[in-house]
């Protein structure tokens, strides 16, 4: 996708490797300065390197996306030292631990789904919620898994924590219409190349996960891909477009 994101700035959240980092650098190759926040300083400054390697402006900033205080100061860091954000990619937070059948799961882990799934995606979205209001101005990306649109064996947890996500972003979407703040969502099956794909498919649920490998008719998704969609929700050209959600699968399924 071509696209002028000159004079935006993007904070990509989980966005030291993988899907993240892959957004980033898309964002970036396409204008925007970056800010991005996850927990590992040394991939951090990495991915800030290639940034600034782009000619784009940079910073890392560490924080943990399951503490409500730990992102409200890393987002007004953000816009203190870049001025402004304009672009929210609420990514992050693995999950591979709770792909379990149900009798599987210990009951104690549910809200440890729940916090890795929603709450690391809804407190960036609320920490930024303010300066976006004021500005009158903001793209929020929700990234999430397919297993909110489709039922899928294993992923019950996971599944039920990406439908409230899924929900939310209609939700949120009608209600920050009014300040000119777009809200849509991408929801992931599998996607290879990236550290999600490798730590599944080193578990006893592998075979499973190879399966929608062999099925996907499209061929399995990477993390550029994922990074193409995201692009195109924080682009200009997706102004009038807010309460979606987008399935990243090679058609491996079809949701309603």
């Amino acid at each position: 996708m071509i696209t002028n994101l000159e004079g935006k700035v993007a904070l990509v959240t989980g966005g030291t490797n993988g899907i993240g980092k892959a957004t980033a650098l898309k964002l970036a190759k396409s204008g925007a300065d970056i800010v991005v926040s996850g927990r590992n300083h040394e991939a951090g400054m990495q991915v800030v390197a290639e940034i600034e390697e782009l000619g784009r402006k940079a910073i890392f900033l560490e924080c943990d996306l399951f503490v409500y205080d730990s992102v409200k100061q890393m987002a007004d860091r953000a816009v203190a030292e870049m001025g402004k954000i304009d672009i929210l990619i609420a990514n992050g937070g693995a999950t591979v631990q709770y792909a379990k059948f149900f009798h599987e799961l210990d009951p104690n882990d549910y809200d440890g789904c729940l916090n890795s799934q929603q709450s690391s995606r809804l407190y960036a979205i609320r920490a930024l919620l303010d300066h976006m209001r004021e500005q009158n101005y903001g793209k929020i990306v929700i990234i999430t898994s397919d297993a909110g649109r489709i039922a899928t064996p294993r992923e019950s947890l996971i599944g039920s924590a990406a439908a409230g996500l899924v929900l939310m972003s209609k939700a949120l979407a009608n209600e920050f219409a009014r300040w000119q703040i777009r809200v849509n969502a991408l929801c992931l099956t599998v996607i290879q190349d990236t550290p999600g794909f490798d730590a599944v498919m080193a578990t006893e649920a592998s075979h499973v996960f190879q399966k929608a490998v062999d099925r996907a008719k499209l061929g399995l998704p990477n993390a550029e891909d994922v990074a193409e969609a995201a692009l195109f929700f924080a682009s200009p050209e997706s102004d009038r477009i807010t309460g979606q959600t987008l399935s990243i699968n090679g058609g491996l399924s079809f949701a309603g």
